[in-house]
């Protein structure tokens, strides 16, 4: 039994232990999360038993008023608690929150801020699914235009970005940020540096990296400046992202070497980890160091989180290119099937999350529209009339908009069938006269001033025979493979191809593939009646969706509606 003078002893040293670790943390002047410090240090275990005493003193306080609100907030201070070590009993205090108070109304907080932490939980531990599913039930019972509801839609932000919806994601972010502010949040608030770095992450991810490098020296500055460790640990790595992107390898190798130490021993941060050693790898292999190790260390972490985002599954390209040229095949043979298994897990919970994102949050947002415009509707004594008309301009723009996308896309079929008959035609007339068109490409002026105008000649020469050819579709290549096959340089031949083209590398080969793709559909009967995905395959594309996509981008037109309207077309003319 604990006597009734116990509690305000411990209170007494807690305040005591806390005063004394404020004022160490203050004598650091360098912010930085103290993540090399052992779980079972003793202060910080003494000062987790004290909180966690002041936690079950203040739960049995607020059952004695019987008071639903009072207990759900000390549930809440539990989670609070164990989430910051992912402990499964932030779930249980979570579920004991919703339970409580599943029948109170019209509360800020409650029931959906249970919710929300189970969300926040199974976010951090890469249960996507599980997350989205908690969030979107917390949105539903939390009220509009509150901090909390807010929040939740910024944590559902986080998941979209998660499955690289980037813009749709950063609009939520914007809106995040923009209620921060109108609420008078102050910009060195935990909360309004994730707003900021949730922007500057999308931003990135946007290739809009000026914007980004603004926010994440705003976030920096406002992380230093508010003692947020956290916040600095994840702008530093944005930053190092950010660099790579533009190419700035040194800058961005020495941040994400400076944000790897604060990572390595924080076991909530695995997926962070993860994603320093992809790109310390990417800019290692950059600035021609090292860098296979930094792969593997990602698929080492991938077999614990098994949170397999899309992005991370490209360091297998790497590591497969690596142990293929070294000889060593039974690593080769090893890392192929992690590949395999990764994707498979990442195929299943992405395709799940990107379904669940569309039905059950896309959808019910703009049923919250539709609804809130009803309401209006409904307030006014033309109400009928309003419904009536705009149900019929709905159904009238929905045909409209069928028809003329129909059109549009016949419109570009027919652009395309007749493209390529004139380049059929060009052939044969060629074939005719025996004529060997040699054209001389011409340097781009000015485009390309660090390269001599014979070496910008000599590879688009190369470059032209290598188009003759259909290897493009037979052999899987690299810049770096297709460099050397050209007898150049790969920096060299990367910036003609961005220049002259127009397009990035990997951009280049892909409409060499859908120009043959068209080529083929449109001159081989048999080959008309595969399916898309042997098509691809035959194309050389990894798979049906990146096919589609890329002839997409290509033509305006998927090439399933190409092929069909191309049968159409032949069958009429036969008939």
């Amino acid at each position: 039994m604990i006597r009734k003078e116990k509690p305000t002893l411990i209170l007494l040293l807690i305040i005591v232990l806390q005063l004394f670790c404020a004022t160490v943390f203050a004598q650091n002047t360098t912010i930085k999360k103290e993540t090399n410090a052992p779980k079972n240090d003793s202060i910080a275990t003494q000062i987790d038993v004290l909180n966690h005493e002041s936690l079950r003193i203040a739960l049995e306080r607020a059952k004695q008023t019987e008071n639903t609100s009072k207990i759900a907030n000390a549930y809440f201070e539990y989670t609070e608690f164990y989430l910051k070590d992912l402990d499964e009993m932030c779930i249980k205090y979570s579920d004991s929150i919703i339970f409580i108070t599943k029948d109170i109304k019209n509360n800020e907080k409650f029931p959906a801020s249970g919710y929300n932490q189970k969300g926040r939980y199974y976010y951090i531990i890469g249960k996507y699914k599980l997350a989205l599913n908690n969030l979107i039930t917390g949105l539903d019972r939390a009220k509009e235009n509150t901090l909390l509801y807010e929040t939740i839609n910024f944590n559902i932000g986080l998941i979209k970005n998660t499955i690289e919806r980037h813009v749709e994601s950063k609009k939520i972010f914007k809106q995040y940020k923009k209620f921060l502010e109108s609420n008078g949040y102050e910009k060195t608030s935990i909360k309004y540096n994730r707003a900021i770095f949730a922007l500057s992450h999308s931003f990135t991810y946007t290739k809009k990296l000026d914007s980004a490098t603004y926010y994440i020296d705003e976030g920096i500055k406002n992380s230093i400046a508010g003692n947020d460790p956290v916040g600095y640990n994840y702008f530093v790595l944005n930053s190092g992202i950010n660099s790579y992107f533009k190419k700035e390898y040194q800058i961005a190798h020495d941040s994400l070497m400076k944000v790897k130490a604060l990572f390595e021993n924080d076991k909530s941060e695995l997926t962070s980890l993860a994603f320093t050693h992809l790109f310390l790898g990417r800019t290692s292999k950059a600035l021609n160091k090292k860098s296979i190790n930094h792969f593997v260390k990602v698929d080492s972490i991938l077999e614990v989180t098994k949170d397999v985002m899309p992005e991370l599954l490209e360091t297998y390209d790497y590591i497969k290119d690596y142990y293929e040229a070294n000889g060593e095949q039974q690593k080769l043979t090893d890392y192929q099937k992690q590949e395999i298994k990764f994707r498979k897990i990442s195929q299943h919970n992405y395709q799940d999350l990107v379904k669940d994102i569309v039905t059950n949050y896309d959808n019910k947002i703009l049923e919250k529209k539709r609804n809130k415009i009803i309401k209006e509707i409904k307030e006014k004594d033309n109400m009928i009339i309003i419904v009536l008309l705009s149900l019929l301009l709905a159904f009238a723009g929905v045909i409209y908009y069928f028809f003329r996308k129909q059109v549009i896309h016949k419109k570009r079929f027919h652009k395309l069938l007749e493209e390529q008959q004139k380049k059929q035609e060009r052939i044969v007339l060629e074939k005719k006269e025996r004529l060997i068109v040699k054209k001389k490409p011409t340097a781009i002026e000015n485009n390309i001033k660090e390269l001599p105008e014979d070496l910008v000649n000599d590879i688009l020469t190369k470059l032209e025979k290598f188009e003759a050819t259909d290897k493009f579709v037979k052999k899987k290549y690299t810049l770096p493979q297709l460099a050397k096959e050209l007898n150049t340089n790969g920096t060299y031949l990367s910036k003609v191809i961005n220049e002259t083209k127009q397009v990035n590398f990997a951009n280049y080969l892909n409409q060499l593939r859908i120009e043959y793709a068209i080529e083929r559909i449109t001159n081989d009967s048999r080959f008309r009646e595969y399916t898309i995905k042997a098509i691809a395959e035959e194309c050389g594309f990894k798979t049906q969706q990146s096919f589609s996509a890329a002839f997409y981008k290509k033509t305006g037109v998927k090439p399933s509606f190409f092929v069909r309207q191309l049968k159409n077309k032949i069958k009429k003319l036969n008939n």
